[in-house]
Formats: C-alpha cells, structure tokens, sequence
C-alpha cells in the first residue's frame, strides 16, 4: 500500500516539477531548439565523454557565430541530455537571446557540420513556434517526493564552457 503512495506521490512531483520547468524555459523564451544525434562513433553511455562532445559541438558554434571573443557575448542556451532506450546520451538544446534569423542559425549549423566532419543529420534546428518541444525534452525527468531530480541532465552554456552566469530568470 505504502508503494502505491509512494508512485502517486512521484507522479504528481515529477507533473509538478516538469511544469516549474516549463515555465522557467517559457520565461527565458527560447528562440530555436537544436537536436544532437551524435554519430556511431562518438555515442557513449558515459555522460562525462558524451557532454565533451556536445561541448565541442556547441564551442565550434559559439565560434563560427561570434567569431573572435565569443566567450564575452556568447549565445546562451540549455541543453538537456537523455540517454533513450539505447542508452547512449543525446542532446535537446534550446537556444535564446540570440539576434540571428532561423535562416542564419541554419547556415551555422551546416558550417559546425562540416567543420567538425559531423553527418548532416546529427544536428537539427528548427525554429521554436509552441511550446511543444518541452514535454519532449523532459520525457525522462522523473522526480522523488522531495522534488529532487537529476539536474545533472541539465547543462547552461555558462556551465559547460565554465563563463560566469549571466542574468537571467532563475526556476521560482
């Protein structure tokens, strides 16, 4: 009777939390959503070796968008990782206050692609319209009745290129 409880309650926290979430990415209104299907050879079930590559991914980004000293106006963005039923780690980025077109953020994507010798279809961006890509992005966040969650599956940009955080608006 108690686990029945138990797995009641950790529905409702993880509806709970998921919805704290959402409303924090709505009130950072991200611009673009990027997926990152990294290649057979560099899938991992390690999140340690699979966040240096997204992390040379999205700095081959920042570079060929801003150019020389990116690291002091760099695009922010949050990244979520899943591990799938594969249980090798990919990545939902959400970028925002970024001044580009989606058109501009594409031909950026393609220039990471083939700088990085990366398949075309292992980075996709598209423009974000609703706020339908939340619930995708956080399908594995499950919490605990206390509200506690693996936060580890979230990463700022401020974090993974280790920058100072910038000013934004931070989960109530």
């Amino acid at each position: 009777m108690t686990t029945n409880t138990k797995i009641s309650l950790n529905s409702n926290t993880t509806i709970q939390t998921k919805s704290i979430l959402y409303s924090w990415l709505n009130n950072i209104s991200p611009q673009f959503f990027l997926s990152i299907q990294l290649p057979k050879h560099l899938r991992s079930t390690d999140l340690t070796k699979s966040n240096k590559n997204l992390l040379k991914i999205m700095l081959k980004f920042e570079k060929i968008s801003l150019k020389r000293h990116w690291n002091k106006k760099h695009i922010p963005f949050i990244a979520f990782s899943e591990h799938g039923k594969a249980r090798t780690w990919h990545y939902h980025v959400y970028i925002y206050s970024c001044s580009f077109s989606f058109f501009k953020i594409k031909s950026i994507i393609n220039d990471v692609s083939t700088e990085l010798n990366l398949p075309p279809e292992v980075l996709h961006v598209e423009p974000i319209s609703t706020t339908g890509v939340y619930p995708y992005t956080s399908k594995e966040i499950i919490a605990d009745i206390n509200y506690h969650f693996d936060s580890d599956r979230i990463i700022t940009s401020e974090f993974l290129f280790n920058l100072p955080p910038i000013s934004i608006k931070h989960i109530p």
